[in-house]
């Protein structure tokens, strides 16, 4: 299935390729004969390369993971062991008691959220950054883990925008808070 996210990530790597492309083409050469005009193709005035597109790409990466590790340790309510790889401070400690809370109540969660983040900026230094997420619950449920038997959901909307922050430490991104907006709709 395709999503939002699959497609602006597809658009971002297709850019950022696009551009590699365009200035492996500027560098000197040899005096060899030119390609004729016809052959290149003018940048487009009104789009211009994100200077942030990697940046995000590698947020977004960090993100994506700590989601389907995440998904892993509530469909078990066992930690899965990459959750730390991709989690820390608050976002790590968030998941840490919704396990317990299923631990405690013998359940588990089936079915995937479906995610639409998006990285909304970063510091100067590009080390912290913000994202935003409109996560759409419709099909992940809470059973009980032994029956299998659908624990009752509220009537409430099942889509929420979800914030989060990263750091980037080590050389790699780390999702550092989360937060439910519960009170927002997507």
């Amino acid at each position: 299935m395709v999503t939002a996210r699959h497609k602006r990530r597809a658009a971002v790597l297709s850019g950022a390729v696009a551009l590699a492309l365009a200035l492996a083409g500027c560098g000197g050469g040899g005096g060899g004969a030119k390609a004729p005009a016809a052959a290149t193709a003018a940048p487009s005035p009104s789009k211009k390369a994100d200077p942030d597109a990697a940046e995000k790409v590698a947020v977004l990466e960090a993100y994506q993971g700590m989601w389907e590790a995440r998904n892993r340790t509530y469909a078990t309510a066992k930690l899965d062991p990459q959750l730390e790889t991709y989690a820390g401070n608050r976002a790590l400690s968030n998941i840490k008691v919704t396990l317990l809370y299923h631990q405690e109540h013998g359940t588990v969660m089936t079915g995937t959220p479906v995610n639409a983040p998006e990285v909304d900026g970063f510091d100067d230094a590009k080390t912290k950054a913000v994202l935003r997420d409109c996560v759409d619950t419709t099909t992940y449920n809470e059973v009980e883990a032994k029956t299998g038997k659908a624990v009752p959901v509220g009537t409430g909307p099942r889509r929420h925008v979800y914030n989060a922050s990263a750091i980037k430490t080590g050389g790699k991104w780390v999702i550092w808070t989360t937060d439910i907006d519960r009170a927002a709709t997507c």
